[in-house]
């Protein structure tokens, strides 16, 4: 599905419903008839000094201001950005409903704002929120709530709204993929999905999750989450990389060597499958303990 489709017009009056998920590696948002996603990062925006308009029309949305300054979010921040100053989601904070939400609900105003591109003049959204968090941190649930709900205003390079958040859901990350399963688009029981017990494993960038339902009851038991993700195969094909090139090289071409095992040097393709077999090693081995443990 394309990560950009024409512009959600939410009706005065209306409420609009939006799925949410702001992962540690990518935020995702969709609605009846549209889905965006983004890295989630971000920094505080730097002055562009040449093909500003250029590069704004680039990266639609990925510029917000609020209380604390102008930032830089998503794809805009990993282009213009250095690593260094570059913020990221990492687990949980030390305080996480100040700091992680803070960073969430920053996230999740870009997410709105690129939803409803186009909207100016302050006009009032009504929204609706569904969103998740890893399995072994839904303690924080209702701190989340609380960051999300009521009204926001939302000041980026495509929208100018308030968007009053009136009702929020949290659920655990990987019941989105068994409600997907277990029930219809119009939400009624899936007839056509038999099986009594329904168990997904999701691997994040910095969670691994597992959750277990057994005919519509989630079973706390048999979910659960490991700091472990897809980050530390990133960690290991980096140093792997700054070994033989004594260079760091960016994100991007980290995740590229991880989803195609081969690194492009200076326009040879040189054969990185065995680094990245063995970079996988840690996040297959901590999987699968999570798996064994919680569902024998």
């Amino acid at each position: 599905m394309s990560k950009r489709k024409g512009a959600t017009t939410a009706l005065p009056g209306s409420t609009l419903t939006m799925g949410l998920d702001i992962g540690y590696g990518v935020v995702k948002a969709v609605t009846s008839d549209r889905v965006v996603t983004f890295p989630s990062v971000m920094g505080h925006a730097r002055e562009l000094k040449f093909q500003h308009d250029e590069i704004a029309q680039r990266h639609p949305g990925d510029q917000i201001g609020d209380d604390d300054g102008t930032w830089f979010v998503g794809d805009l921040a990993q282009a213009q950005l250095p690593p260094g100053e570059l913020l990221r989601l990492r687990g949980r904070t030390a305080n996480e409903a100040v700091m992680g939400n803070v960073f969430r609900l920053r996230l999740a105003k870009v997410a709105i704002g690129k939803l409803l591109q186009g909207q100016w003049n302050r006009d009032i959204v009504h929204i609706r929120i569904a969103t998740g968090l890893p399995v072994d941190h839904m303690r924080d649930a209702a701190d989340l709530k609380a960051a999300l709900i009521g009204q926001h205003l939302i000041k980026t390079d495509v929208a100018e709204i308030v968007a009053n958040v009136s009702e929020v859901m949290v659920m655990p990350q990987p019941y989105g993929t068994i409600f997907a399963n277990t029930l219809t688009e119009t939400g009624e029981i899936n007839r056509h999905h038999t099986v009594m017990r329904t168990g997904v494993c999701d691997v994040g960038t910095y969670t691994v999750d597992i959750a277990l339902d057994d005919d519509g009851e989630y079973v706390d038991a048999e979910s659960g989450s490991v700091e472990s993700g897809v980050y530390t195969a990133h960690e290991r094909i980096a140093s792997a990389l700054e070994r033989d090139y004594r260079q760091k090289m960016p994100f991007k071409i980290i995740e590229q060597v991880l989803k195609t095992g081969i690194f492009r040097a200076a326009g040879e393709m040189v054969d990185y499958s065995a680094e990245v077999q063995e970079a996988l090693g840690t996040l297959r081995s901590a999987t699968l303990n999570l798996m064994s443990e919680k569902w024998k």
